[in-house]
Order: C-alpha cells, then structure tokens, then sequence
C-alpha cells in the first residue's frame, strides 16, 4: 500500500549557460518574463524565477560570471538551450523523510543548509537532501524551506502553469519505487525519454525542452 505522502512538487530547475539569454529564449517561448531572484555563492550560479501558482515555481539557472561552479551543477555551463535539470519536492520534515527512505533501503545523503542573496538583499534559507551517488538517474531532491523565508513562488511572475512534468530514468524500477515510498504520484518512464516540463502560458502550451 502507497504511504501517506510526505512531499509535494516544489520546483524544477531549467539550466542554461547565460542568464540573460535563458530569460530571453523563456519570455519568447511563454511571453513571460523571469524576474531576476539573486546568487547562490556556494553554487557559483545566479538564477530567475517564474511562479507556476500552487507554491510551485520554475528556476532558471545559469553560471555566474567569475563564480566556480560547486560539483552539483557542474554540467549547467553546457546547457546552451533551456534544459530541465534537476528537480525538488518539498517536505515539511526532512528528518522523517530520510527515515522512511532509509527503512526502505535507499541511501539519502545528510541535509545541508541552503541560502540564496535575493536581489533585494533578502536571503532565503532551506535545508535539503539529496540522494547518494549511485541512486537512480533523475531522482528529485528533497527541500524544506525555513518558517521565515518567503516561497520564492510569493512575488514571481505568474501567467505559467504547470501542465505536466514527467520523468524518465534508466533506473526506472527503483525511481519508481523510491517515489512511491515517499507518496509521489508519478510515473517514471524509460530513455530514453529524460525530464520534461509541459506549462501552460500566455502563448498556448509550451513544452521545454
């Protein structure tokens, strides 16, 4: 029986080389505009941020210029198209998480304390989880947002939703069963198919990539 679920979608995260030309090619395609949400310094990247209503929002993430790239994102600076890279549920309690995880016999990594400079000079925080290495390709990673921070989804631009988001991976048996343990309702495919994001926009249906 599929357990009570304990997370929810949070947001993806498209990547693509330069912000500017990310925020560009993303009002084009939707006719709206990503406003600019500030720097993660222990990433190196710089992002902008469209709200998909529901406390869900896209992340568009790119390199900062003059900042290394932490290991994790590494492969961001190739993405020369907007490109679904990463993808985050939200949970209200990450040690729980971990827990029902871990008795399931998936290895999920400690959680680590997250902060991002908003443009405004606000600074945002979380915690988050990420699976360990060896865990099935496009697997989510999980976040909790601190009590005091805003949603980043609060003051971006809206005019987008979320039509569907699908996944794929070539560990696509255990994916599936790692979202069932946590109560995900998702259907995980096979390649090779990869990350999709299908919104609805002021321009129709739009799918990326």
């Amino acid at each position: 029986m599929t357990p009570a679920s304990t997370v929810w979608f949070d947001h993806c995260v498209v990547a693509i080389d330069d912000l500017a030309r990310g925020v560009s090619a993303f009002e084009t395609l939707t006719g709206v505009c990503p406003v600019a949400g500030g720097a993660h310094p222990s990433l190196g990247t710089e992002n902008a941020l469209v709200s998909l209503g529901n406390r869900e929002y896209l992340e568009i993430l790119a390199p900062r210029p003059g900042g290394v790239l932490h290991p994790m994102v590494c492969d961001i600076g190739s993405s020369r198209t907007l490109t679904p890279f990463l993808w985050a549920l939200a949970t209200d309690d990450l040690n729980r998480l971990r827990r029902r995880l871990s008795g399931a016999g998936f290895v999920i990594d400690e959680p680590m304390a997250g902060a991002r400079l908003t443009d405004a000079g606000d600074t945002l925080h979380w915690s988050m989880c990420l699976m360990a290495p060896g865990s099935p390709a496009n697997s989510p990673f999980f976040i909790e947002w601190a009590p005091e921070t805003r949603h980043p989804s609060a003051g971006a631009p809206t005019g987008c939703a979320r039509r569907a988001f699908t996944v794929a991976s070539d560990g696509q048996v255990e994916l599936q069963r790692l979202l069932d343990t946590v109560g995900y309702d998702s259907t995980v495919g096979a390649p090779p198919s990869d990350l999709a994001l299908t919104l609805e926009t002021p321009h129709g249906r739009v799918a990326i990539p």
